[in-house]
């Protein structure tokens, strides 16, 4: 009898607030077009891994979800929207969203390794009331059946010292920051290229694995623990 296959989900959550507009958006656009290339060049990660898309600005949506990306005919566009940028929104669908897809792959029969996660951002929250997205990062790690490994990836204006928060497990998952002397677009360009090395590495080992070799336009940190300021046990 033959043991389950494992299935590693993986989950893009990206900005779309309106200073991603642009040449910014576009670059991004193109990480899922390059991960099923990837896949499709190699059928033991492709039969492994499962890709989804959140977005968020002032709110957050499912733009794909987690799906094989090869029997998927029409791969979505992320589009900007001038609502503002809340980071609660999105930690809170992502909870709910891995945990509904981790229960759904187990019913199809498959076993279900911790999840990764690539949080995108160029620029910093302004969730009100202040302090929800610490509650709501917070009870992601709290509640979630598999608490997944969360990436940061800073470009642009977003906060380092609060996307040097987000990064989960600390302090086994690196954080991406923009390089000083690059631009967003050649970041993200980059940021690609790690995301499509690592789902394809994952694919492999049955885990999460981030690819960090050959990082330009990035400066990569390992993120020293704790952060206590988000305690998933605290009182948020």
């Amino acid at each position: 009898m033959y043991g389950r296959t494992t299935l590693i989900p993986f989950y893009l959550v990206v900005d779309v607030s309106q200073s991603m507009d642009g040449p910014r958006l576009n670059t991004a656009n193109l990480i899922l077009r390059r991960i099923g290339e990837a896949l499709a060049h190699d059928p033991v990660a492709a039969e492994r891994v499962r890709v989804g898309v959140i977005d968020f600005a002032g709110a957050s949506r499912t733009v794909l979800p987690l799906c094989d990306l090869l029997n998927t005919a029409t791969l979505p566009l992320l589009a900007c929207r001038d609502d503002g940028t809340r980071y609660a929104p999105a930690f809170n669908l992502l909870r709910a969203t891995v945990d509904r897809d981790c229960r759904q792959l187990e019913a199809d029969g498959f076993a279900v390794g911790r999840p990764g996660v690539f949080f995108l951002s160029d620029g910093e929250p302004f969730d009100d009331p202040p302090g929800a997205w610490e509650a709501a990062f917070a009870a992601l790690l709290r509640e979630c059946q598999s608490t997944p490994n969360i990436i940061p990836c800073a470009v642009a204006d977003s906060n380092p010292d609060i996307m040097r928060a987000l990064a989960h497990p600390a302090p086994t998952v690196p954080l991406f920051i923009q390089s000083r002397l690059a631009s967003p677009e050649s970041a993200i360009k980059n940021l690609t290229e790690i995301i499509v090395r690592s789902v394809v590495a994952s694919g492999h080992q049955e885990m999460v694995v981030i690819d960090e070799t050959n990082v330009h336009a990035l400066d990569t940190v390992i993120v020293d623990p704790p952060e206590t300021w988000i305690d998933p046990d605290s009182g948020f």
